[in-house]
């Protein structure tokens, strides 16, 4: 099974009956540290202590702590759920399975569907604001809102046969209300600058189909003005003219997944297959692997955060499989 297969069946978690993981029989866990069964794909920063990850099952979790301890919150769901995004510390947004997509207007203790006009699995999903955001998934899927989702409209690729046809999303960011960044299957990069009318496709160094190689991607970082991208078999490139061309970099892991990456001021955190973590504090320039548990070496991770804090630290929270949980503070992870 290719890696990318492995990613669309654990990561985006695409289960049915049949599934091996075993059903959740009750979400009335008290507060207490992270179920170990609970395989996490994405997680949320919403302040200085608020922290929220989310995964199979429709699982939500809460913490008011930084994460040393945690409450099960009802989601109302047992799709998966693939992306949290907060763009303040009230409001937030899951996307899912389905076309799911879940609001909270009080710091994610209570959630709501709203109604995304889609069915396609929404894979990620990004807001500016508690009013403009996006989502983005499977079948070239794209859906836009411009007034906190209560109206969702789509927004076609008309880039190619191909692209149109279904070409899974894996990722996106938005740089401002009118330009917005969208990348997946075999490394291809999508950009717009009218507020998602029009698409322009970016040469990526990851697509070559003149060579037939290619190297999906599967998650997007925006951090003072340079977008960075993250994928299949180690892949890292970046872009400094906010996606419109773009270099690959050495991240140190060739033939390593990596699913997830965050940054935030020049300080940032990769993450994906067997449990691998690499850090930049050099936007990028030169990255770190770190050193992890052997049990997480075992596990995949799939969810990074990170947030400056008020004194000027760095803080962040890593997730995914089995209920793996990593808090960053001052340059280590504590599991």
């Amino acid at each position: 099974m290719s890696q990318r297969r492995v990613f669309i069946l654990l990561i985006a978690s695409l289960l049915s009956a049949g599934s091996v993981l075993s059903p959740r029989s009750s979400f009335a866990e008290s507060t207490g540290p992270m179920p170990p069964s609970a395989d996490l794909f994405a997680s949320a920063i919403l302040s200085e202590t608020g922290r929220i990850v989310v995964g199979d099952r429709g699982r939500i979790f809460l913490s008011g702590d930084a994460g040393a301890t945690w409450k099960a919150v009802e989601s109302n769901t047992r799709q998966p759920l693939a992306s949290v995004c907060f763009p303040d510390q009230l409001h937030g947004w899951i996307s899912g399975q389905g076309g799911l997509v879940l609001h909270s207007a009080d710091g994610g203790n209570t959630w709501v569907a709203q109604a995304s006009g889609v069915s396609s699995y929404l894979m990620a999903l990004d807001f500016l604001d508690p009013d403009k955001g996006i989502a983005v998934g499977a079948d070239s899927t794209a859906i836009l809102t411009a007034d906190g989702g209560k109206t969702w409209t789509r927004s076609f690729f008309q880039v190619s046969t191909e692209s149109e046809a279904g070409l899974n999303l894996f990722a996106v960011a938005m740089i401002d209300s009118q330009r917005i960044c969208v990348a997946g299957d075999k490394g291809r990069i999508f950009l717009t600058e009218d507020g998602g009318r029009n698409w322009l496709e970016a040469k990526s160094p990851l697509y070559d189909p003149e060579k037939m190689r290619a190297r999906d991607i599967y998650s997007l970082a925006l951090d003072s003005g340079l977008l960075y991208a993250v994928g299949l078999d180690g892949a890292l490139v970046c872009s400094k003219d906010l996606g419109k061309t773009w270099h690959e970099a050495d991240a140190g892991l060739a033939g390593a997944t990596i699913f997830c990456m965050d940054m935030v001021q020049g300080t940032g955190l990769a993450a994906g297959a067997g449990g691998q973590i690499i850090r930049t504090s050099d936007g990028g320039l030169t990255w770190q692997v770190l050193q992890v548990p052997e049990k997480t070496t075992r596990s995949w991770l799939s969810g990074i955060s990170l947030r400056k804090l008020a004194d000027g630290t760095v803080t962040g929270l890593i997730v995914g499989q089995n209920g793996a949980v990593g808090r960053f503070q001052d340059g280590k992870i504590n599991w």
